[in-house]
């Protein structure tokens, strides 16, 4: 009788223990995330909810004994930390920075609908928030393979906006690296102008740029003249400044995951920032996931 009490005691702890691991992982966890962001209060600031490679899980690498598990986890995971991390930040702009699904450059037109309209359910946001879409590698290709132009036009018509948007005082040009186009220069895109006209010129691509200039970087930087740069790919956070008077990084730091304080920097000094956004998706193997949030104020800086 003893040991039976013993047995029943044992399996009551462990049922506990599971469902408090459940509850926690399942539950708690999110919350207790949202305890360490940081916010800034900018009534006049361009708030912008940067997301990098998601990367939905398809049907074709991913078609494995209860690979729907995997991929019904996935984007729940992804659609739980979006949700939350809209709520908290309020954002002006969204700008998805590429690779939205894991297996767009592969997928025919049926495939390609449905992993749309799984983004668009995990993705939810209201229609009075400006979002700006870019392809990934894993969208229309580039990386190990060419870039399709049928499936790169397929990729347009999905997400049909121009290559040039403006909120506010902020313009967003889209560069994509992987297709070596950019969008056309404004006439008045001087750097050393940005102070008298009070606007901001943003650059998105997905691809990295400044770390690997070439010539196709420089043409960017020299018809567009930006004084920041959001970029993805690579995974993870880092901070790359380009010195525009010597055409050399000037700093390059990788951004700390166990630190929450809002980073700094100014736009008017002559630097050009790259900000390398990382991933948003746990299925990515990398330890540390996140999403971005940029203010973009009129005292040209960006926190």
């Amino acid at each position: 009788m003893l040991r039976r009490n013993r047995l029943k005691h044992r399996v009551i702890s462990i049922g506990i223990i599971v469902l408090v691991t459940i509850f926690y992982n399942e539950f708690l966890v999110y919350e207790v995330q949202k305890l360490k962001w940081t916010m800034r209060e900018c009534s006049e600031c361009v708030k912008i909810l940067l997301v990098a490679d998601p990367q939905i899980l398809g049907e074709k690498y991913e078609n494995y004994f209860g690979s729907w598990i995997a991929r019904w986890d996935s984007d729940r995971y992804l659609e739980k930390t979006f949700s939350r991390a809209l709520k908290f930040s309020q954002p002006h702009v969204i700008a998805f920075l590429g690779d939205l699904m894991d297996e767009g450059h592969i997928a025919n037109a049926e495939d390609f609908e449905k992993y749309k309209r799984r983004l668009d359910s995990i993705f939810s946001m209201p229609d009075d928030i400006m979002k700006i879409y870019l392809p990934g590698d894993n969208d229309i290709g580039g990386e190990n393979d060419r870039v399709s132009p049928n499936i790169h036009k397929r990729f347009n018509f999905a997400y049909t906006q121009p290559d040039t948007l403006v909120y506010k005082t902020v313009t967003f040009f889209k560069v994509n690296r992987l297709t070596r186009t950019m969008p056309e220069a404004p006439k008045d895109a001087f750097l050393n102008d940005y102070a008298e006209r009070n606007t901001t010129n943003v650059i998105l691509s997905h691809v990295p740029l400044l770390f690997t200039p070439g010539s196709f970087v420089q043409n960017v930087i020299k018809e567009l003249s930006p004084q920041v740069i959001f970029t993805a790919h690579e995974h993870k956070a880092m901070q790359i400044s380009l010195d525009t008077a010597t055409d050399q990084l000037s700093d390059v730091w990788i951004l700390s995951p166990y630190e929450t304080l809002l980073y700094q920097l100014r736009m008017d000094v002559g630097d050009i920032h790259e900000i390398q956004i990382p991933t948003c998706s746990y299925r990515m193997g990398t330890p540390h996931m996140g999403y971005g949030l940029a203010y973009i104020g009129i005292d040209f800086s960006i926190c």
